[in-house]
């Protein structure tokens, strides 16, 4: 099931100056959801939000102890065997992560003026990623 982007941003994109804790961690909860949904574990409708992520947001204070990074792999080689099939003619996923482990992997396939720092996090991770 998933929940459309509209609805997300009509519901939460503005946090009252005088918002409790708890009307906080509620905008936290759904600001997750969205980097989950648009940046992790992207799917090819680029316009929704899926309430799978829904339990791993549910305790804020459990989040860290999850390995979002090997979810995130994981999630990135699912979609590349999915594009495998020959009726499949769009990737989705992580593509950042893939972007930058193709950019440290084959310096040949960078832009010219490629800056590798502005994806700080994902060439950390794309320098130790071997498929």
């Amino acid at each position: 099931m998933t929940i459309h982007f509209t609805w997300f941003h009509e519901r939460f994109s503005v946090l009252l100056p005088d918002a409790n804790e708890e009307t906080v961690r509620i905008y936290a909860r759904a600001y997750i959801m969205m980097l989950l949904s648009t940046q992790l574990f992207g799917d090819k409708s680029a316009n929704r939000v899926h309430i799978r992520w829904l339990p791993f947001v549910a305790n804020l204070d459990e989040m860290e102890r999850y390995s979002w990074g090997s979810a995130a792999l994981a999630w990135l080689y699912r979609c590349m065997c999915r594009v495998a099939n020959r009726n499949v003619t769009n990737l989705a996923g992580p593509l950042q992560l893939l972007q930058s482990w193709i950019f440290w992997r084959f310096p040949s396939l960078r832009p010219s003026g490629f800056d590798y720092f502005s994806f700080p996090l994902a060439s950390r991770y794309g320098r130790s990623m071997s498929f």
